[in-house]
C-alpha cells in the first residue's frame, strides 16, 4: 500500500496504511478514521429500514428526506468525484468512465425494474436491489477520499446517508407487509455489510492505484450515481411529494455546498 506522510497545514497525511489520525489541517481523528464513515453508512441504512418497518412515516416525509439527499450527492459527485478526475486524467478520459457509469448503472436499474414485477416493486425489494448494487461504488469513492480529501469524503456522506436512509425507510415500508419485519430487517443488514465493506476497501486498495485508476473510478462511480438520482431517487421523490422536492433538493445541494 502507498502511505502518503508529510505536512499538510498543522499536522501530517497518513495514507491508507495508516489510522487516519490527521488527513487535513483540522481535520483528525473520528472525522478521519474509515471506520466511522463505513459505522455510519452502515447505520444510516438499518435506522431507515427500522423506522420505515416500525414507525412508516408519510411517504411524503420520505420523499422530501430523498431530495435533499439528492441535492446533496449533486454537489458530491461533481466537485468531489469527477471534478478533480477530470484535471488528473484528461476531459476525454474522464467523460469516457463517467459514461460508462452511467450506461453501466443505469442498465443495471433498468434490469431490476425487470426483475421486480409490480407487486414484487411495490414490497421494495426493487429497490433494495438498487440500493445494494448502487452502494458498492458510491461507498467505496467515499473510501477513497479520505487518502487526501476529508471533508469532500464528509460532504459525501452527508449526501448517501440521507439518500440512502430514506430509501431503505420506504423500501422497509413496503416489504415488511409481505416479508416480515425480520426478513425486512435482515435484508438492509446485509446491504449494511456490502457497503460498509466498500468503504473499507475504497479506503484501502484505492489511493495505491496509479492516479490514472483512481481518476477512472471515481469518474465511474460520479456516472453510478447520476444514473441513480435520475433513475431512481428523483422519480421515486416526484411520484410521493409532487413539486415541493424541488425546494428539498435545494435544501440539500446549499447545505453540502457550504459543508
Amino acid at each position: 500500500m502507498r502511505s502518503v506522510v508529510g505536512s499538510v497545514g498543522h499536522g501530517l497525511a497518513v495514507g491508507p496504511g495508516g489510522t487516519g489520525t490527521v488527513l487535513q489541517s483540522g481535520t483528525s481523528g473520528l472525522l478521519a478514521n474509515p471506520w466511522f464513515y463505513a459505522g455510519f453508512s452502515a447505520l444510516s441504512l438499518l435506522v431507515g429500514s427500522a423506522v420505515g418497518i416500525w414507525i412508516s412515516p408519510p411517504r411524503n416525509l420520505q420523499a422530501t428526506l430523498l431530495a435533499i439527499g439528492g441535492g446533496s450527492l449533486v454537489v458530491s459527485l461533481a466537485f468531489e468525484l469527477f471534478e478533480p478526475a477530470f484535471r488528473n486524467i484528461g476531459r476525454h478520459t474522464a467523460s469516457g468512465y463517467f459514461l460508462g457509469g452511467i450506461v453501466v448503472f443505469g442498465t443495471l436499474d433498468v434490469l431490476v425494474d425487470r426483475w421486480a414485477d409490480d407487486e414484487t416493486q411495490e414490497e421494495g425489494l426493487g429497490l433494495w436491489a438498487s440500493v445494494t448494487t448502487d452502494g458498492i461504488p458510491e461507498n467505496a469513492a467515499m473510501g477513497s477520499l479520505l487518502a487526501g480529501n476529508v471533508h469532500g469524503a464528509l460532504a459525501l456522506l452527508f449526501g448517501l446517508a440521507v439518500t440512502n436512509g430514506s430509501q431503505s425507510m420506504m423500501s422497509g415500508t413496503n416489504m415488511t407487509e409481505n416479508h416480515g419485519n425480520r426478513k425486512t430487517m435482515a435484508g438492509w443488514a446485509a446491504t449494511a455489510v456490502v457497503v460498509s465493506g466498500a468503504v473499507i476497501a475504497g479506503y484501502r486498495v484505492l489511493p495505491s492505484l496509479p492516479d490514472y485508476w483512481i481518476g477512472a473510478i471515481r469518474s465511474f462511480a460520479a456516472g453510478a450515481i447520476l444514473a441513480s438520482l435520475a433513475g431512481e431517487i428523483y422519480p421515486d421523490a416526484y411520484e410521493e411529494a409532487g413539486p415541493y422536492i424541488t425546494l428539498a433538493t435545494a435544501v440539500g445541494f446549499l447545505g453540502t455546498f457550504l459543508l
